[in-house]
């Protein structure tokens, strides 16, 4: 029996110090684990605090761009208010100037009839000056003796009535016509690329037209004009902007000038017309003749004398 017991006990001390080793083995363990959790969690904490700051430089660019961007735009509509206000200025300068050019044009006219009904013609003989408001006629005479005439003509003499008118149903309009025909202008005033395959431009002087179409390829850009020169204008190709009609000599001039611009569909989508019209009273005219007949004659019995 107590070789047994002992037995017995030299077993359960064996089973004590196998359970011993395990418990410190475990123990070492666990405090291998708790160190590698500790580190891991300062790695965790370090990570957090590098992604708050990534945020905060974030949300910070974020702003930045937004304050730009907002710049930006704001830049954008002063410079598109201020090309607004310069293609009005531009839209107001160019209807005078066609208003003038009409008017310079009509009284070029005027003075041309008045030379053809007086028998007079600007050569060193004679010379006829015709001013808007007034004119001074002088007729000069060999040996140099010269003598003068004054004939003060208003707007009740003479008068000259210009009209233009232009409309605009699509993104292009026509912005001049020239009136000496040498060119046409057209506009995109929208702010998308508009294609013209197949349009038409027709110009009509009274019972007279005739047309001019667009390649098939043609894209008139957005904001851009584009200016149809005639053949004889003197003036060299340069697409897209500049386009010259081989076929015709020139757009043109007359006292009724209109352009239509009829799309692919035969639609017209824009319109310009200019109209002048000069009239002279009948009895200042006469009187006119008869000044100048005189001085003629004075200059014949001059001569013979």
């Amino acid at each position: 029996q107590l070789e047994s017991a002992r037995l017995s006990s030299e077993m359960s001390s064996s089973a004590a110090n196998t359970i011993r080793e395990q418990l410190n083995e475990s123990r070492i363990r666990i405090d291998s684990l708790s160190s590698h959790i500790t580190s891991l969690q300062k790695e965790s904490r370090a990570w957090q605090d590098r992604a708050q700051e990534l945020e905060n430089s974030l949300a910070q660019e974020q702003e930045n761009c937004r304050k730009t961007l907002a710049e930006k735009e704001k830049e954008i509509a002063e410079i598109r208010n201020q090309m607004q206000e310069q293609l009005t200025d531009y839209e107001q300068l160019l209807d005078v100037k066609l208003a003038l050019d009409m008017e310079i044009n009509a009284y070029r006219k005027l003075l041309e009839g008045e030379e053809e009904r007086l028998k007079l013609s600007p050569s060193p003989s004679s010379r006829v000056t015709v001013s808007r408001a007034s004119s001074s006629r002088s007729v000069r005479m060999a040996g140099g003796k010269r003598k003068r005439i004054d004939v003060e003509e208003s707007e009740a003499s003479s008068s000259v009535t210009i009209s233009h008118s232009a409309s605009a149903t699509g993104n292009v309009s026509i912005e001049e016509i020239d009136v000496d025909g040498k060119f046409i202008r057209l506009k995109n005033t929208s702010e998308q690329d508009q294609p013209m395959g197949g349009w038409e431009m027709i110009r009509k002087i009274g019972d007279t037209s005739a047309s001019y179409r667009y390649t098939s390829r043609y894209v008139l850009k957005a904001g851009q004009t584009v200016t149809i020169w005639a053949a004889n204008a003197g003036v060299t190709a340069s697409p897209p902007t500049d386009l010259i009609w081989k076929n015709q000599n020139s757009w043109g001039t007359g006292e009724d000038v209109r352009v239509v611009l009829k799309n692919s569909q035969g639609e017209e989508v824009a319109q310009r017309s200019t109209v002048f019209k000069t009239t002279a009273r009948k009895g200042e005219d006469e009187e006119v003749e008869e000044e100048a007949a005189e001085a003629l004659d004075e200059e014949d019995i001059y001569r013979q004398q």
